[in-house]
């Protein structure tokens, strides 16, 4: 999934695409992320370049679970 080549898919839906810690993915409402990510249960993830030496500021930051 590229936030970056398709910005608006779930927009329709008010849900957030999460990652899971084995790597799937999840939607939830923005209420659940929002209260999630207050909780510490979320974290923003930024993809790095270069071999993780350089944040691609190119492509949007992910929404990754911490547990």
């Amino acid at each position: 999934f590229y936030m970056k080549n398709y910005p608006g898919v779930f927009d329709v839906d008010g849900k957030k695409m999460v990652m899971n810690v084995d790597g799937s993915f999840a939607l939830y409402s923005s209420e659940e992320v929002s209260k999630m990510t207050s909780e510490g249960k979320i974290k923003i993830e930024y993809p790095m370049s270069k071999g993780g030496r350089i944040a691609d500021m190119t492509q949007k930051p992910a929404l990754v679970m911490t547990e």
